[in-house]
Parts: structure tokens; C-alpha cells; sequence
């Protein structure tokens, strides 16, 4: 795999997208290497609902000033909804080389830790449908670069393996 300038963290609500989009941005910090994390929900935050073009249309406006700092590597954790959003997500950042790493964890399980960290019944029981739509899906093999799982391992070890697979300890050319 070529350097990767972007790199998308992809799953299920409950995998972990958020918790380790900031163990990589620790691990890159402390390693010294130029480094990013733009959460796509929260630069979509807006109430009412602005639809899933939202976060996109704002990546677009901000990312020239992201892709001018020297060697920076990105994270945008993120749910992919389709091969389409994918499609408009490398729109986004243009010239960026762009991947997927989708998170995993058992069904059981990323329902527990919605339910867990979710602040009500409403907000619970949506996501854990949500969950269950993730899994429902046939295109996860075709929008994913590579696959880590959450389940099982520390956020440190988890952490670990995305930059691993992302090849962003080595040095850059």
C-alpha cells in the first residue's frame, strides 16, 4: 500500500471509531509525526438535521488547509454508508490517498457499549438498531482497505495494529 494521507476509521456504531482515532493521534503524537483528527460527526453537529452531505461539503472547506501541513496523516472516523459516500468522502480530499480501516467487534458486544455510553433509552435503542443495519450490509468487503478488531485487546494494542497496517511508523520519502 502506497503512504497513506488519509486514513478513514469505518464501523458499526459501538467499535470504537472515536476511542481510537485518539490512541492513534496519542501514539502519532508521541513518535513526533505531523498528524490530524477531523471526527465527521462532530464537524456535522447541527440541529436540525443537515442531512450525511453535511460533514462532507465541511471536510471539503477545511481540507486545503490540512493537506498544506508537510507529511500530515489524517483520521476521519467515520460510518461509510455505501460504495457512493466513499466515492464522495475522496471527493472531498482531493490528492489524498485515502483508506479504510474498518473496526470490528462481535454484534453483542458493540450493542453493550452502545448501551453503555449512550445517555437514554431513546438514544440506546437507536443505535443499537444501527448496529444491526451495520451487520445487515453486503458491501463492507469493498469499501474497507483492511480490517482491525476491537474486541478483545486494548485500546493501546488495538491502536498498535491500525498505524501498523497503515504503514505510519515507517518514514516517509
Amino acid at each position: 500500500m502506497e503512504d497513506i494521507d488519509v486514513l478513514v476509521l469505518h464501523g458499526s456504531p459501538g467499535a470504537g471509531k472515536t476511542t481510537l482515532a485518539r490512541a492513534v493521534s496519542e501514539m502519532l503524537r508521541e513518535a513526533d509525526l505531523s498528524h490530524g483528527v477531523i471526527d465527521l460527526d462532530e464537524i456535522s453537529l447541527v440541529h436540525p438535521y443537515q442531512g450525511r452531505s453535511f460533514a462532507r461539503e465541511n471536510l471539503k472547506a477545511i481540507w486545503p488547509r490540512y493537506a498544506a501541513v508537510p507529511g500530515l496523516r489524517l483520521l476521519l472516523p467515520s460510518v461509510i454508508a455505501d460504495e457512493e459516500e466513499l466515492r464522495l468522502l475522496r471527493d472531498a480530499v482531493p490528492g489524498a490517498n485515502l483508506a479504510v480501516c474498518e473496526l470490528t467487534a462481535p454484534e453483542a458486544v458493540l450493542k453493550e457499549r452502545v448501551t453503555a455510553r449512550e445517555p437514554n433509552e431513546f438514544w440506546q435503542e437507536g443505535l443499537r438498531g444501527w448496529v444491526d443495519v451495520y451487520h445487515a450490509r453486503d458491501d463492507l468487503d469493498r469499501i474497507r482497505d483492511f480490517l482491525v478488531s476491537t474486541y478483545e485487546k486494548s485500546e493501546e494494542d488495538a491502536a498498535r495494529e491500525v498505524i501498523e497496517k497503515a504503514g505510519w511508523l515507517t518514514a516517509r520519502q
